[in-house]
């Protein structure tokens, strides 16, 4: 029993465990600099996590939108707007400078997560439905406000300008999306049959991402210390709590919605997503920002482990009240 339960929690956490992995491999074991030069390996690999994203993203709740119309223009206000715009000040409030505010805010600039937002939802008992057309629409959302945020707050850097960033974002992440989309559409069982390839693949290829970013940084990364962490773990954790409150706030005073309901609303704005954020990286920043890969794992990891706690003591209140 107690293995069966070490095996569930390890392919729950696998995302994050081959990350970690490949930056270890990376940094202590890196591939040759021969090897990384003779072969492209990143444009297939990125195409392909995004791709499956695009075949398992159902917009059919999109019809459902308008019945939670208040509920969709706070969730983008709170995921969309306030999230990244308060990540930058963040930056500043922190002092965090270079790469570590770059991956910071770029992680911030997606709207919501879809490898955990809904797991963190259907686990704190929320309103399926809502959590269902609020992720729906966000991602609608997404395909617009993603390369917007981008540009307004991570925009140019000294080494790349912000139009060579808008088109990698448009050529490497919502082609091969608008690819999985059209997939889903002529082949209407083809999600069900590939669902488990549709699990591991992306992870295994986002991991090999990390892997061979990491290698043509090598000696840059080995040099990060502990008090580099962290100077990005206070801050990452301080933001997601302050968007927790906010979203706990609007939900219930302004939306006055129920139990179920605001449980929903609050981990669906709250969570942003680490696959998504590292392969935009690797194909945008990491040859000129290689350390910004870790704010990006700090904030997803700060998020789970506060997240992973709400959410034991939401189960624990809810286990008293029912005896």
């Amino acid at each position: 029993m107690k293995f069966q339960k070490i095996l569930e929690l390890g392919n729950k956490k696998l995302l994050l465990l081959g990350v970690l992995i490949a930056i270890v491999l990376g940094v202590h074991f890196p591939l040759s600099q021969e090897i990384l030069h003779a072969f492209h390996f990143t444009t297939l690999l990125v195409a392909i996590i995004f791709i499956a994203q695009g075949l398992n993203m159902d917009f059919s709740q999109a019809i459902n939108i308008k019945k939670h119309f208040k509920i969709m223009m706070a969730g983008t206000i709170i995921a969309v707007f306030a999230y990244p715009a308060l990540a930058y000040e963040f930056t500043r409030i922190f002092s965090l400078a270079n790469d570590f505010a770059l991956g910071f805010i770029l992680i911030c600039c997606f709207p919501n997560s879809l490898e955990a937002a809904m797991a963190m939802t259907m686990s704190a008992n929320g309103n399926r439905v809502t959590a269902v057309v609020l992720l729906t629409g966000l991602c609608l959302v997404g395909i617009f406000s993603i390369p917007f945020n981008i540009y307004i707050w991570v925009g140019g850097t000294e080494h790349i300008s912000a139009s060579t960033v808008l088109a990698k974002v448009i050529g490497y992440v919502f082609l091969p999306v608008s690819v999985g989309q059209l997939l889903r559409k002529f082949f209407p069982r083809l999600p069900e049959q590939t669902k488990r390839i549709s699990h591991y693949l992306p992870i295994l290829c986002l991991s090999a991402l990390v892997y061979i970013s990491c290698s043509r940084e090598a000696s840059i990364l080995d040099e990060l210390s502990f008090s580099d962490i962290v100077h990005t773990l206070f801050p990452s954790a301080s933001l997601h709590l302050l968007m927790l409150v906010i979203a706990v706030l609007v939900g219930r005073y302004i939306l006055h919605l129920s139990k179920e309901d605001n449980r929903s609303f609050i981990f669906i704005t709250s969570e942003k997503p680490m696959s998504l954020s590292v392969a935009l990286w690797s194909v945008t920043y990491a040859p000129a920002h290689p350390t910004s890969i870790f704010p990006i794992l700090i904030f997803y990891l700060a998020q789970m482990i506060i997240d992973s706690f709400i959410i034991s003591r939401l189960k624990l209140q809810d286990y008293a009240k029912t005896g």
